[in-house]
């Protein structure tokens, strides 16, 4: 029994000591971890932040660019029917919103949905103000309506979709 408690003696000791250095530098390996892995997110975040705020700025002025007050500026009646006008418009924004689609990749899901929302939404604007109008109507009334309609909106798509873009890039400092 003697002998039992002479190894306990040298053993527990020694148990703990070794328990004690396992936790000790457990914790070491993990803060050293989380240490290197904050300070890759943070190189990270200071390398794309810029090219998150090119997105936000190229994506307020694809909703802007389709914005119908600004559309009809770009895009001139000219001598074009009615039916030729509503054709260049809706092509205008499908253009605008393919060449901006990359985009997609910096900004949120939601904020991106509501980019995709306003588009659809501003295309069925002008289709359904096209149809209002007679046929003898023409490619300048059409803008006018367009411009009109856009006026006695409360808050038209596009400019909801700007406010949660610009919100959101607040968010991003």
């Amino acid at each position: 029994m003697e002998a039992f408690v002479e190894i306990l003696k040298y053993t527990f000791p020694a148990a703990l000591m070794l328990l004690l250095t396992y936790l000790l530098l457990s914790n070491f390996v993990d803060n050293e971890e989380k240490r290197r892995t904050f300070y890759l997110r943070k190189d990270l975040q200071k390398k794309s932040l810029p090219l998150r705020m090119q997105a936000f700025e190229r994506i307020i002025m694809l909703l802007e660019r389709i914005t119908p007050n600004h559309l009809v500026i770009r895009v001139k009646p000219g001598s074009m029917t009615i039916g030729q006008y509503r054709k260049a418009l809706v092509e205008a924004v499908r253009q605008e919103f393919d060449y901006n689609i990359t985009q997609q990749v910096y900004v949120s899901d939601e904020a991106w949905n509501h980019v995709v929302s306003a588009k659809s939404q501003v295309i069925s604007i002008i289709n359904k103000v096209a149809g209002t109008l007679g046929a003898d109507a023409t490619a300048a009334d059409l803008a006018k309506e367009l411009i009109n309609a856009e006026m006695a909106a409360e808050i038209f798509p596009t400019k909801a979709a700007i406010l949660l873009i610009k919100h959101e890039a607040a968010r991003s400092f």
